[in-house]
């Protein structure tokens, strides 16, 4: 299993999860949203390979092979020091899932919760220039994908619709190498000396910069604003989505760098909480 693939992902459709998450606190949005926030991160573990595991499987125990894997990428280092509980336990259940012969959905689906939590959690104690690079790291990759087609857009950021798609076939190398470099920075600078706490001020401006945002969304799209919320409701206007979608991210984006990190921070470990 290539577990760089794991983490080049990490936060995509994080905006949309946060986002929707704001707009059902504010009764915007149904109780029915709650499923972004699962289905979102989802599309992070469609980085997964295990043809490199398949090459191995016969030459080392199914423990070596995931310390091996651990091994080629810093970020799972980071949690193997910072978070050894959380480690230890996603290592036991990769190995007996691996000893049984689990298919690779069925690994995904027992770790890709934790792991999702763990960066959802870390990313507000995170700077406004990490916390800012995040999100034009999945502008870039939103805009990729939605120039192959809105479909693959939407399968990247809705894979438990319609099935996902493999970001490493479908985005720019240099995109993917942003993704997994802006990703281990941000988390690495969680456990530094220097971790940003949230205020009051800055929790109250995330929530007046994000009403605008959302007011033009109804104005342009009206009740489709529904389907971020309801995706499987989206057969027809994929292109919809994902074009609300950009509009959400550039919006934060077009904010002041404190302000659009104060936005996503804010909303970010709203979505953790919920």
């Amino acid at each position: 299993m290539n577990w760089t693939h794991v983490v080049m992902a990490g936060y995509a459709g994080a905006a949309i999860t946060i986002v929707t998450g704001l707009m059902r606190k504010k009764g915007w949005l149904s109780k029915g949203s709650a499923a972004v926030l699962v289905a979102v991160f989802i599309a992070l573990w469609n980085f997964i390979d295990i043809r490199y595991l398949q090459a191995q499987k016969n030459a080392q125990t199914a423990e070596a092979r995931f310390d091996a894997m651990v091994q080629q990428v810093p970020t799972w280092q980071l949690m193997a020091e910072h978070e050894p509980k959380l480690f230890s336990e996603l290592r036991n259940q990769v190995v007996v899932l691996m000893k049984a012969g689990a298919n690779e959905q069925k690994i995904i689906d027992t770790i890709q919760p934790r792991f999702s939590a763990l960066q959802m959690q870390r990313m507000p104690l995170a700077s406004d220039q990490l916390v800012v690079a995040e999100t034009r790291v999945l502008i870039d990759q939103t805009v990729e994908m939605q120039k192959i087609s809105d479909d693959a857009c939407f399968r990247f950021h809705y894979p438990e619709v319609k099935g996902g798609v493999n970001p490493m076939a479908l985005n720019s190398r240099a995109t993917l190498q942003r993704r997994l470099d802006t990703d281990y920075a941000m988390l690495q600078a969680t456990y530094g000396p220097d971790k940003h706490t949230i205020t009051p001020q800055e929790e109250k401006q995330a929530q007046a910069d994000l009403e605008p945002i959302v007011r033009q969304l109804y104005s342009k799209y009206g009740q489709d604003v529904q389907l971020l919320s309801h995706p499987d409701q989206a057969s027809g206007k994929e292109k919809v989505v994902c074009d609300m979608m950009l509009e959400i991210l550039h919006g934060v984006q077009a904010l002041p760098q404190e302000r659009a990190a104060g936005l996503y921070r804010s909303l970010m470990l709203k979505a953790s909480r919920s």
